[in-house]
């Protein structure tokens, strides 16, 4: 039972590790010097390395996290991220959206029983952003954001364990609110910090970064920084329950497009 419940925990770290291995929300850093013309960003695919410090529990099953980041995805089936920006004058759009789907399989030490993982993550995040004005940094934004986790765990051996499959079915639906302050350094680089917080079927989520951005043409840009996102849910009761205590940091890569 003891070697069930440890492969069962390993599990868990390694499908959250994944999912959030290729899912984050970016900000990309203002650069455009027209303030009333459309400019549109675009990252097609991007990276946050994660580490994770918390706890999980679903319904009988307590995962406590203390993972720094593994750069392992043999695991990944498919995987889809999007980030876009557009904006022109006072307002803008925030859309974000990313896709992965996991099927790793971890034995049990001392047992011949091998567990099969089936997962799917969907994150999305679409806000509304104001500028003050071109030649003012702040800018605020309000939003929403949604974390859905799938994962059906299967083979593990009943008995000792009390069932051969777990199942984790769980969206987590939060609006925010926050702001962001973009400044350009030279003709090459700029920065951005972005802080929100939130709530909705979280008691509480914090989400904040700072990053740069370096303008490698009129095109293209790279995009790398450090981002935290820190979850409080806490919802259910008996075998309904879901508790979701955890905070991610770790480093963002994007390649951006810009036109």
């Amino acid at each position: 039972m003891i070697q069930t419940l440890m492969a069962t925990r390993t599990i868990l770290h390694k499908v959250l590790i994944s999912s959030l291995l290729l899912s984050s929300t970016i900000a990309l850093a203002e650069t455009s010097n027209d303030f009333n013309t459309w400019s549109n960003k675009l990252a097609p695919l991007y990276l946050w390395g994660v580490s994770m410090s918390g706890d999980m529990v679903t319904g009988p099953v307590t995962a406590p996290l203390n993972i720094e980041f593994s750069d392992a995805v043999s695991d990944l089936e498919s995987v889809f991220t999007l980030h876009y920006e557009g904006a022109k004058g006072n307002w803008g759009v925030i859309v974000d959206y990313s896709f992965l789907n996991l099927a790793p399989s971890v034995g049990i030490p001392g047992t011949p029983a091998v567990i099969n993982i089936d997962m799917e993550n969907t994150i999305a995040e679409v806000a509304g952003l104001y500028r003050f004005s071109a030649d003012n940094p702040w800018q605020l934004l309000a939003g929403y954001r949604s974390y859905k986790l799938d994962v059906v765990i299967k083979g593990l051996p009943s008995p000792p364990a009390p069932t051969s499959q777990i199942t984790i079915d769980e969206t987590i639906n939060d609006f925010f609110v926050g702001g962001r302050y973009i400044r350009s350094i030279n003709n090459k680089w700029s920065f951005t910090g972005r802080a929100d917080i939130g709530t909705g079927d979280s008691d509480l989520v914090i989400n904040a970064f700072a990053a740069f951005d370096y303008r490698f043409s009129k095109l293209v840009s790279g995009f790398v920084g450090w981002r935290v996102l820190d979850y409080d849910v806490d919802t259910g009761s008996g075998a309904d329950t879901f508790k979701y205590d955890m905070n991610h940091s770790g480093p963002l890569l994007a390649v951006v497009f810009h036109w």
